[in-house]
């Protein structure tokens, strides 16, 4: 890797350190208030919302506050359905910024572990990414960027996510819709989704286990 590489390389991780520093310090809006800001621009506000949530791997807005005002100025079912379409947006910007990279610098030597997990994600990227987006361990973001960084089939990137980030969607849309009001249908429809994830869990343990370690 020649010198003008690494400076680029630099460059970029210390922007990225600082977006990520910038917006964990001064960007520390509750949930109420980006609410609020989201359904002043009325009938558009969906678009508006999903169009945050699609470049939230470039400003590194945190996903959690941002799916529970979802569910809160849309509510259960209409959240849901806008978090995973700004979910899946945010999946491919963050997936293609990464595969960008990997072209000048992922093919480069980083030792035999690195190249090891590579190799992994690469032949079973499905079921990697899966478990990735269903544990809640593992930073939304960051699995898009390694998956990008790795080449993982696109295809099989973007099914794994979406189908992962599900539970995880629907309990942050109905954890926001609550703050109004209370549903225990919905509430039921996500203890069963979640027992479905524990149940797949139990049945491909030796698989996430290995993913772990």
């Amino acid at each position: 890797m020649n010198g003008s590489k690494v400076i680029k390389g630099t460059v970029i991780g210390l922007l990225v350190l600082f977006l990520i520093w910038f917006v964990r310090e001064h960007m520390k809006l509750p949930p109420e208030e980006i609410q609020k800001w989201i359904i002043s621009f009325g009938i558009v506000s969906p678009l508006i919302y999903i169009g945050i949530y699609t470049v939230k791997p470039i400003i590194f807005f945190p996903s959690s506050a941002l799916s529970i005002a979802g569910g809160l100025a849309f509510g259960f079912i209409k959240g849901t359905i806008f978090i995973l379409i700004g979910a899946a947006g945010a999946a491919v910007v963050a997936y293609f910024l990464a595969s960008i990279f990997s072209e000048r610098f992922g093919d480069k030597d980083f030792g035999e572990r690195a190249e090891k997990i590579k190799q992994k994600l690469h032949d079973a990227g499905f079921l990697y990414v899966l478990v990735m987006r269903v544990l809640p361990v593992f930073n939304y973001d960051l699995v898009s960027y390694v998956s990008g960084l790795t080449r993982v089939k696109f295809k099989h990137y973007m099914v794994a996510s979406i189908v992962g980030v599900l539970p995880g969607t629907m309990t942050y849309a109905l954890l926001g819709a609550s703050i109004v009001s209370f549903n225990y249908m919905y509430l039921a429809t996500i203890i069963v989704v979640i027992l479905i994830c524990v149940l797949i869990g139990f049945w491909k343990r030796d698989k996430i286990k290995e993913i772990l370690t």
